[in-house]
């Protein structure tokens, strides 16, 4: 998973009106340009911020988790599915995602909740950044673990983010809603 400037975008777009969009987003070649992966995570640090400064928190949050929605690769979704279809259950699915390392291979269930977590950040984008991102950016998991839950279960979730590796935390924390 990786920061894909037109994705952002688009999500934007989605999101905002045109002349927010362009403040945001105005120029996304320096992006591009960084050569490092601690110049690409500082770069978005400050489009987060920009973004978050322009639209508020939520908003923010809504643009992320959408860009989280089209992360999720289609080969992903479609092993997601064959998964849940041999599923006898939701406690035999979350076991069969864990032994196929889908969605992070800690998932577990108390109630209508299921409690997922990364020991790592897979995004490639800040992975490797020198200080902390603001939780927003995370909030692209959020999104992509809509997705996967979405496929599997053939309804909508809620999905909260608790905690990021690139925010600071020891372990990326979430909570799907079901």
């Amino acid at each position: 998973m990786a920061f894909r400037p037109e994705r952002f975008r688009k999500s934007l777009s989605a999101h905002v009106d045109p002349a927010t969009s362009e403040e945001v987003a105005a120029d996304l070649a320096p992006y591009e340009a960084a050569k490092t992966p601690a110049r690409k995570a500082a770069w978005i640090a400050e489009l987060l911020e920009r973004l978050e400064e322009a639209v508020g928190p939520e908003v923010a949050g809504a643009v992320m988790e959408e860009c989280g929605r089209e992360c999720i690769g289609k080969s992903t979704l479609a092993k997601v599915r064959k998964v849940a279809a041999g599923a006898h259950d939701l406690n035999d699915l979350l076991a069969k995602l864990n032994a196929a390392h889908l969605g992070g291979g800690h998932l577990r269930r108390e109630g209508d909740v299921i409690h997922a977590a990364y020991d790592r950040c897979y995004c490639g984008s800040v992975s490797k950044a020198k200080a902390p991102l603001p939780p927003t950016y995370c909030r692209c998991s959020c999104g992509w673990y809509g997705q996967l839950f979405e496929a599997a279960l053939g309804r909508p979730v809620e999905v909260e983010l608790l905690g990021s590796i690139a925010s600071g935390d020891e372990q990326c924390r979430f909570l799907i809603h079901l």
